[in-house]
């Protein structure tokens, strides 16, 4: 085989190749995976907390059902936990930081199993108990208020009221603080011994034992409930999804510095193509001296080379799209994180809302019988005093007043939340509503303010936004391009702050249309790179972090706008970009030529 044809096709096929190789490399990991993964480690945080609050709201007319629930919430946390750990959504292996956040976090979650068993095997013990030392108290008080006599039988009479009382509040109370109290009282009973008879320093003395077991059993209980809730689990899943994040960043990176690889070699084959394109046409020049039927072979080859030619200008578009795609990917992201920090506590606040209507709607009952046999013809005084009291107890248990307080607060925070998730999708809606190609009327200060809350995760904590807005009439343009202008210019300032820093956005009316600046506290630029920002591909950003298309974008869709953008940097002080825009567009220019997406 002729070497001279031989050579030109293994070097189109190692091309091809290449391509194929770079193509394959800028795919990023599956974007279905890496939700699935997120959603994973969201599951095991609620049923964390599902199972925190199992075993907070146990309470000792409900032992089994809430065995039986946290029995569930355990299963099902397990098996979350199986998908962390193997399987095609695991965590496991993906980095040696991530391996270490997941052994930490699982040691804890195995230790809180244990735990929770524990407390499991000692709740029903200790609770029965407590409850009948709870029932004892006022039985043996009673007994000691029929052995008192003499003058302190009225002071014994009180401080026994008040015994009960604080027994009852303490049994009641998730976390009591009155043992003081209790003791100072049983204190007292024993000075009023003096002149009482034996049998009555006896009751008191069973009286002080019975309290005492009422003390220790609900001690334990509480202890053993803390060493539960104090398990620093949700601090190491968050370490655990913040050590995934880091490795799911370092893939997408490497996917864009491939994507960097991708354009520079398609640049390459651009330049190699047209050098020949160059060659055939002085070839074909010659050819057609010395032959001029040969002409028409040559124009037929020249209309293949600009075919080629117009592929890679349609392979450039593509990059151009591809930097806007990783635009909206970081801009989804963000959104999708700020929603989610309101849409997590107002869920959290709607399951407790749910929880303590339960309570509410017990009290209710309660009263409901009371008020039915007070009302009742057949009832006798016994079953209305009965009924009474188990409506008074219930409404001291949850303290009605302060629950519905509470609840009120949680539901403020909630609409809050939901105000903020509606104001962040009312932002997006507005700042991709209208289609990309069609001119419409556009109030630039209200652009603003969406690109602002759409890129808001990526300033916030950070950077501070200061706002002079002035009056500006609306422009004729293509909203959804400028809000693009305007994201890429915000995103350019964040990045280049260093640390804290502050971004002004200054808009106003100039002869024949309006101008927006936007300047910031960043590192700034040299006069060499300030001539050069706005070609294409060219980036200050280390490699794979920027594709240099951005600053090029917003070239063009300003100039398309027939507008013009002016640039003014100092080394170490920061930039200022300033967008002029006419009020209204050429017949013949943007209605006509419809600005490319």
């Amino acid at each position: 085989m002729n070497l001279r044809l031989l050579l030109p096709g293994l070097a189109a096929g190692m091309a091809i190749g290449v391509l194929a190789f770079l193509l394959k490399m800028t795919q990023s990991v599956d974007s279905g995976l890496h939700q699935a993964r997120l959603d994973n480690i969201r599951a095991v945080n609620n049923l964390d907390v599902e199972l925190n609050r199992g075993f907070t709201q146990t309470r000792a007319s409900s032992i089994a059902d809430s065995a039986g629930d946290r029995a569930r919430i355990t299963q099902q946390l397990g098996e979350a936990l199986d998908k962390l750990d193997k399987g095609p959504q695991r965590l496991k292996g993906l980095s040696s930081e991530l391996d270490a956040a997941l052994e930490t976090f699982f040691v804890t979650v195995e230790s809180k199993f244990g735990l929770g068993f524990d407390f499991e095997a000692r709740n029903s013990i200790l609770t029965m108990r407590l409850i009948a030392g709870l029932d004892a108290v006022p039985a043996r008080a009673n007994e000691l208020l029929t052995t008192a006599a003499g003058p302190a039988r009225d002071d014994i009479d009180q401080a026994l009221s008040q015994l009960k009382g604080e027994i009852i509040n303490f049994g009641v109370t998730p976390s009591p603080i009155n043992i003081a109290a209790i003791r100072e009282i049983l204190d007292r009973l024993d000075s009023y011994g003096e002149g009482q008879s034996e049998s009555y320093r006896a009751v008191v003395a069973d009286l002080r034992g019975k309290v005492d077991e009422v003390i220790t059993d609900k001690t334990e209980l509480v202890d053993k409930l803390k060493d539960f809730l104090n398990r620093p689990t949700g601090p190491q899943l968050q370490a655990v999804e913040a050590a995934y994040s880091r490795w799911y960043r370092v893939q997408v990176a490497a996917a864009n510095q491939y994507r960097l690889y991708l354009a520079a070699f398609a640049a390459s084959l651009m330049l190699v193509l047209a050098y020949l394109g160059l060659r055939l046409r002085r070839s074909y020049s010659e050819l057609d001296q010395a032959n001029e039927h040969l002409e028409e072979q040559v124009q037929e080859r020249t209309k293949d080379l600009r075919g080629a030619l117009s592929e890679l200008r349609e392979s450039q578009a593509q990059l151009v799209q591809s930097e806007k795609m990783a635009s909206l990917g970081q801009m989804v992201a963000g959104v999708a994180h700020e929603i989610n920090t309101p849409l997590g506590y107002a869920r959290s606040n709607a399951e407790i809302v749910r929880t303590s209507l339960g309570d509410i709607r017990e009290l209710c009952s309660a009263q409901d019988r009371a008020l039915s046999l007070m009302t009742a013809a057949n009832a006798s005084d016994e079953e209305v005093a009965q009924a009474l009291a188990e409506a008074d107890q219930q409404r001291q248990n949850i303290n009605a007043a302060e629950m519905m307080e509470d609840l009120n607060n949680l539901l403020q925070d909630t609409d809050h939340g939901l105000a903020q998730i509606a104001d962040l999708v009312s932002s997006l809606k507005d700042f991709s509503r209208v289609d990309r190609s069609r001119a419409d009327l556009f109030d630039v200060n209200a652009g603003i303010e969406s690109a602002l809350k759409i890129c808001h995760n990526q300033l916030k904590h950070r950077v501070a936004v200061e706002r002079l807005f002035g009056e500006t009439p609306q422009i004729e343009c293509s909203p959804s391009q400028l809000n693009q202008v305007f994201l890429n210019l915000f995103t350019n300032a964040a990045q280049a702050i260093d640390g804290e820093g502050l971004i002004t956005v200054m808009t106003g009316t100039e002869a024949g249309g309006v101008f927006i600046r936007i300047t910031d506290t960043g590192s700034g630029m040299s006069d060499e790179t300030k001539q050069r920002i706005f070609e294409p591909f060219f980036t200050t950003k280390p490699v794979g972090k920027g594709t240099g298309l951005g600053l090029s974008i917003v070239f063009r869709i300003i100039e398309e706008h027939n507008g013009r953008i002016e640039v003014d940097s100092t080394v170490g002080v920061g930039s200022s970009f300033t967008i002029h825009l006419p009020q209204r567009q050429p017949r013949a220019g943007l209605a006509e030529t419809r600005l490319a997406a």
